[in-house]
């Protein structure tokens, strides 16, 4: 009897695996997949894969694929360690979140029964999850946005005798700045009580807060400090006209004004670094990550290279489509969010001559200010609303 033929022996053939695959036809596989998921799970299945995804060409290449243009718009070189990996990850998920707004974005607004005047100033803090808004009745109000129903955790009448019109937060105090001149701490841990107050001469129109240091800019034309320890205020003047804006970091202070101009003042050497003329008077900026973005009255949108050699140069100003003046301005890896007093908040690419992603249009008047935190972003409404929008099923770490 003849013997079956024997099963063939596969034994001597191995099974082909991603590893096996030349690296440009792996990549090429990885362009199809969301940045996040290469780099949180698929990097870490081996050494091989990790080794691959760390190297920053890999990252340059994908977003120069996708988009084009300059980025990031300012110079950037070893020396100055920029992330990559992370901004690809921005990149990609702002542009999935805003590119397909109904899709990926839970939108609602906060109004009826919660606020009984226009919102002048708006704050967000604990990653997206807490928010604080000053309304013209005077009221400080804070939601927690974990909550479906969009009730006030806290209502504070009176909390100001003018308009609050800046907010900001360090860990769990909130500071106030309002056109009554002062500028309040609110302890937002314990029974959101009034910690302390400080009065200046002239309506606050913006304000930083750090461990201890309070610097506001207001409408006498000046640039107040605050020390929260000891009480002492002191003030600089440097410009000719109200300082409509400011930002902070621990070498400068930058300040707009009316008089068209911003200022750049070393903190360290205790002076003016640089004067910068300017066509149109800045309403608003954004500062960080080697540029300063600042808003002017015209809706137009002007770059500033911070780095090392850029030192505060002009790169362009782009019209980006507002028509009216820019009431709020932030910006990230992923995206640069403007809003106007056109009733329009505009998400823009990152990049030199940014194009819109979105252009959100749910409030009837005058928006006044945003804030961005965590992929979440609030606006200012003088429709007598806020508005919210944040990925659908978020999900808050604190």
């Amino acid at each position: 009897m003849d013997k079956p033929p024997e099963a063939d022996d596969t034994s001597a053939k191995p099974n082909l695996t991603l590893m096996d695959l030349p690296p440009e036809v792996f990549l090429k596989i990885c362009s199809y997949l969301h940045a996040k998921f290469i780099v949180t799970v698929l990097g870490r299945v081996c050494t091989a894969f990790h080794e691959l995804f760390k190297d920053d060409i890999t990252w340059k290449i994908r977003i120069s694929k996708q988009w084009p243009k300059k980025y990031p718009p300012v110079s950037v070189d070893e020396d100055m360690n920029f992330n990559w990996i992370e901004a690809c990850m921005q990149r990609e998920e702002q542009y999935r979140l805003w590119s397909n707004v109904e899709q990926n974005m839970e939108h609602f607004k906060i109004g009826s029964g919660c606020l009984y005047g226009g919102v002048d100033s708006v704050h967000l803090m604990q990653n997206g999850s807490l928010l604080a808004a000053g309304s013209r009745d005077r009221y400080l109000t804070l939601w927690d946005l974990k909550n479906r129903d969009n009730k006030p955790v806290v209502s504070l009448k009176a909390a100001h005798q003018g308009w609050i019109w800046s907010i900001t937060s360090l860990d769990e105090t909130l500071c106030t700045g309002s056109w009554d001149k002062y500028v309040k701490l609110w302890d937002i841990g314990e029974g959101y009580s009034e910690k302390s107050k400080f009065k200046c001469k002239a309506a606050i129109l913006c304000t930083h807060y750090e461990s201890n240091e309070i610097i506001a800019s207001s409408y006498d034309k000046c640039v107040y400090h605050i020390d929260p320890r000891s009480e002492r205020i002191s003030n600089q003047k440097y410009h000719k006209m109200a300082v409509l804006c400011l930002a902070v970091d621990d070498r400068f202070i930058i300040t707009g004004s009316e008089d068209n101009t911003i200022v750049v003042f070393d903190r360290r050497a205790e002076k003016i670094y640089k004067t910068l003329q300017l066509d149109n008077y800045p309403m608003c900026m954004s500062y960080g990550l080697g540029q300063l973005w600042v808003g002017d009255k015209l809706g137009q949108v002007t770059l500033l290279d911070v780095t090392t050699y850029g030192d505060f140069e002009i790169v362009d100003t782009y019209d980006v489509g507002h028509m009216g003046k820019l009431t709020g301005i932030k910006h990230s890896l992923g995206s640069v969010i403007t809003s106007s007093m056109d009733k329009t908040i505009k998400i823009l690419e990152p990049n030199v001559e940014p194009d819109a992603i979105a252009t959100l249009t749910s409030h009837t008047m005058d928006i006044a200010g945003i804030s961005f935190q965590n992929d979440v972003l609030a606006s200012a409404g003088s429709d007598v609303s806020i508005g919210i929008w944040r990925p659908k099923n978020a999900t808050y770490s604190l």
